[in-house]
């Protein structure tokens, strides 16, 4: 049994729902270079994966009749032979079994996720999940399969009110008996090509750039423009990156996460903008006990507010300026108990929305965007009742403050399809209400080239005719 779906089993107790655990024989091992990789890394300290580990307690099964259950979720990776009507099944790729997403990743490619059913055959529903450590393999399952719980959760509620799970295209799906592992692991070379590339892989620098500009900005022609960025220069032993632009009084600011790697614990930074850029260094305006980064700057109701991310204190915390930009006092703790990244806020259809995506365990915080709604800005603020609204590695996580496009509302979203920050969607949002979110992706910019050279484009904002992003290059440990 796998750690994960111990994990699976408790959330769909926690959800209400009578869960019986039973036994499946057969169906093949796991192949040995497999365990070999993860072994490898756990002796190299990289990682301690959980979720994608085998456990070593007896599975028993649990008392009472499960042939009277009206659901069945199959992780065995076998079609088939199932007991009851009606069965959900977890699905890696096109395959139903989690070594097919483990050669996936050991080939350098994210696997799409999802659940299929017995209801809706042919059909999967399936996500793009994010997997914050590419290089390594136990980490990336875990962050697999904890999302897995989320969605097969979700499933189970929709397969409660009677509702189908299906996907928009049709899709074979191959199980643990046709499945073949030859390819991916029929020898070593394979992992430990991949063991070698994780222990001499570059570091990313994260960098901050400016530019003038107008009607001509990036969210408005959706496309990277073919120069004009000046780079906001650093010392190599810090790092700027979530660039905010403020306007208060007659002064215009850049502010910024300032991550210094003596302390490696990001502080929120603020530089004055004149008529020709940076009037100065970034100067740390604000600090907390935690970890903070995306400082999102804004005025509303005659003041200065800032909602730095600050998931590393679990909760979401508004704070007013008295002394702009450096004298900042609580206001309110808007979210409690989660682990929210880069919250932002918008006022759209007559009140509050707060956009930010959720982790928690070993899920990943790039892909489930979660929404909150609120009449004034200190709250209280409740969350949505179909969170998380948005399960998707490609558009979720916030990159930046909602802006106007005509009469329509836009936001941009980091695209994490291939790593943290490795491009920006931009998204109209065609549905922001009680009844649920959605949006369209208009535009998916990277970087690469001369426009914007590195491996990286994360953030985009615009005021007082400046626009700035952020990117990353890489650079020698």
């Amino acid at each position: 049994m796998r750690g994960w779906h111990r994990t699976l089993a408790d959330e769909l107790r926690r959800r209400g729902h009578q869960v019986f655990l039973a036994v499946r024989p057969g169906g093949p091992r796991p192949p040995a270079s497999l365990g070999l990789v993860l072994m490898l890394e756990r002796m190299t300290g990289r990682s301690r994966p959980r979720a994608a580990e085998w456990s070593s307690d007896e599975l028993r099964q649990s008392d009472g009749a499960t042939n009277d259950a009206e659901l069945e979720i199959d992780l065995t990776g076998l079609t088939g032979g199932g007991a009851h009507g009606r069965t959900l099944r977890p699905v890696y790729g096109d395959a139903l079994i989690e070594e097919a997403a483990a050669a996936e990743l050991l080939d350098g490619r994210i696997p799409s996720i999802g659940v299929s059913d017995s209801a809706a055959p042919g059909y999967p529903m399936m996500t793009r999940p994010a997997v914050e450590h590419v290089h390594d393999l136990g980490r990336s399952l875990d962050n697999l399969n904890a999302r897995l719980v989320s969605i097969l959760a979700r499933a189970a509620d929709m397969a409660a009110r009677g509702r189908k799970i299906a996907g928009d295209e049709a899709l074979a799906l191959r199980d643990a008996a046709t499945w073949s592992t030859s390819s991916a692991f029929s020898t070593l070379t394979h992992a430990a090509r991949y063991m070698l590339a994780k222990i001499l892989r570059r570091a990313p620098h994260w960098y901050v750039g400016w530019r003038k500009a107008d009607a001509a900005r990036l969210t408005e022609t959706m496309a990277i423009p073919s120069g004009g960025w000046t780079v906001l220069p650093d010392d190599g032993q810090r790092f700027y990156a979530d660039p905010m632009i403020a306007t208060w009084q007659g002064r215009t600011l850049m502010f910024v996460e300032e991550y210094p790697y003596a302390t490696s614990k990001g502080v929120i930074s603020a530089v004055e903008m004149g008529p020709h850029g940076p009037v100065g260094m970034p100067e740390v305006v604000f600090e907390a006990a935690g970890h903070l980064s995306y400082p999102f700057v804004f005025e509303r109701d005659g003041a200065m507010w800032m909602i730095p991310e600050s998931s590393s204190l679990n909760g979401v915390d508004l704070y007013r300026a008295t002394d702009f930009p450096r004298g900042w006092v609580h206001a309110a703790r808007l979210v409690d108990g989660a682990q929210v990244s880069d919250a932002t806020i918008v006022d759209h259809g007559g009140k509050l929305w707060m956009t930010g995506t959720v982790g928690g365990g070993d899920a990943s915080t790039w892909d489930a965007l979660h929404l909150w709604s609120a009449e004034t800005l200190t709250g209280p603020w409740r969350a949505h009742s179909e969170n998380p609204v948005l399960l998707d590695a490609l558009g979720a996580r916030p990159a930046g403050a909602f802006y106007k496009r005509g009469a329509e509302l836009w936001r941009p979203a980091q695209d994490c399809t291939t790593g943290y920050g490795a491009g920006l969607a931009l998204c109209r949002v065609t549905k922001m209400d009680d009844e649920g979110f959605a949006q369209e992706i208009g535009a998916v910019l990277r970087a690469g080239g001369s426009d914007w050279p590195g491996s990286g484009l994360h953030t985009v904002n615009w005021a007082d005719g400046l626009e700035v992003v952020d990117g990353c290059r890489d650079r020698k440990r």
